[in-house]
């Protein structure tokens, strides 16, 4: 552990009174005493001597975190390691000379994935400190830590897991975010979206429709002025549409395999439907000497009605002028509930700490990250212009039953581009868009499969 003593697990000893024991096993309590755990991240530090709190939940995450640290006498806090582009670099070079920068580093899921294809992850489900798998509380009148169980799923070879979360990450979903005035404007009721979706009938079909009436030519002049959505960014939106149809790029096949999902019907279906929005006419083009990210000051503008994205979209919409709000993507026809297709920053604990240090690691941050609260909704409402988006949008994306973990990112190399920069302007069967990349992403594949089986 940097710079950290080897702390030997206390020796447990029972105690007939049932309050002393939380945990079940005795192995799970290790001493902390005199340790010192660093979460390393790209873009913050977090550390209870310094930090300000902004709200009431703010202020009891910080007294437990206080407590916790001088109930067990250990320090920990989290710290800004690195930049974005040299965190990867900066986790695998550390872990490889024996002195990883940090004791948990917090990375992308293809960086973590990296880590476990060199040898440098620690496979934590084998800790016997804290059970991922059935969430416990850490000592008796707190609520247990919210271990992401689709984390542990995505990154589990050969039954172990070899990266984790905490709760639900909120803003790396895929969304559609609406205009209200242009919905009015369009003769629609202004909540629509919020409607259709809460009974169920915000469907691919009554979502086309919606498009063609928000698709206007409002002078008159045969020129259209408003279009539903503008056409891009086309990565993210063909994420959303297949993912809306329950199809994958790349899917884990009975062994864990990972496997080319593209050939699949719901794939090749969604992949359709994306061409569809094309030739009905209901996205607007990119303008002739426009930069690459035109579409985001169309939508911010007032220019187009929706723009589909990942939900951290919604911290650039602060000052904009119209209201707006903030649905899933519409189901596809082959799937009965919405798709939250989603990514999640994970946390790995290097290969290089031992079994008693990996111990003490778990049961510091099942210490960290237990809930002072139940009410994880107070501090999201500023965010929106309105509660729904809260109450029901979020509520939704805090629903791991409907998340689909974006596995391609797990494939270095795989640029799921070389479909959707094509998908806008092609005229033949969609099937051949998938042919065209097959080769190439099956040996891709086949060389992550080799080194993870």
């Amino acid at each position: 552990m940097k710079r950290t003593k080897r702390i030997g697990v206390i020796l447990c000893t029972l105690i007939l009174v049932a309050s002393v024991i939380v945990l079940a096993g005795c192995d799970r309590a290790p001493s902390l005493k005199g340790t010192e755990i660093v979460i390393g991240n790209w873009w913050a530090d977090y550390d209870t001597n310094t930090f300000q709190p902004q709200n009431d939940a703010d202020e009891r995450t910080l007294e437990w975190r206080i407590k916790i640290q001088k109930d067990n006498d250990f320090v920990m806090r989290e710290s800004n390691i690195a930049s974005w582009s040299e965190m990867p670099q900066i986790a695998a070079t550390s872990i490889m000379a024996g002195d990883p920068e940090a004791t948990v580093f917090v990375l992308q899921g293809n960086w973590a994935i990296s880590l476990l294809r060199q040898g440098l992850a620690y496979p934590i489900t084998d800790n016997t400190a804290v059970d991922l798998r059935n969430p416990t509380p850490v000592t008796r009148g707190v609520p247990a830590p919210e271990w992401n169980q689709s984390t542990l799923d995505t990154f589990n070879f050969g039954g172990k897991s070899y990266a984790f979360s905490v709760g639900v990450n909120m803003t790396n979903a895929q969304v559609i975010f609406f205009n209200k005035r242009l919905f009015r404007e369009a003769g629609l009721d202004p909540n629509l979206p919020y409607d259709m979706q809460r009974d169920g009938t915000w469907t691919w079909e009554n979502f086309l429709n919606v498009a063609r009436q928000l698709t206007r030519d409002i002078d008159n002049d045969g020129i259209i002025d408003t279009y539903a959505m503008p056409r891009d960014l086309s990565t993210d939106m063909l994420d959303a549409i297949i993912a809306s149809n329950g199809a994958q790029y790349v899917r884990r096949d009975a062994s864990g395999r990972f496997v080319n999902a593209t050939n699949t019907p719901e794939f090749i279906e969604a992949l359709q439907f994306a061409i569809r929005l094309q030739t009905e006419g209901v996205l607007k083009p990119q303008p002739a000497g426009a930069n690459w990210d035109w579409y985001k000051a169309e939508f911010a503008d007032g220019n187009v009605a929706m723009r589909v994205d990942e939900s951290y979209v919604w911290g650039e919409l602060q000052n904009m002028r119209d209201d707006w709000g903030v649905v899933l993507f519409p189901k596809g026809p082959r799937v009965s509930n919405y798709r939250v297709f989603t990514r999640e920053n994970v946390l790995v604990v290097p290969a290089t700490f031992s079994d008693e240090q990996v111990n003490q690691i778990m049961y510091a941050l099942a210490l960290w990250y237990t809930p002072q609260t139940d009410d994880w909704k107070s501090g999201w409402y500023n965010t929106f212009r309105d509660a729904r988006a809260v109450d029901e949008t979020l509520e939704l994306i805090r629903d791991t039953s409907l998340h689909m973990h974006k596995n391609f990112v797990l494939i270095p190399g795989m640029q799921r581009g070389h479909i959707a920069w094509e998908m806008w302007h092609h005229d033949g069967d969609p099937a051949q868009l998938v042919e065209r990349v097959s080769a190439n992403w099956n040996s891709l594949i086949d060389d992550v499969n080799a080194e993870l089986f």
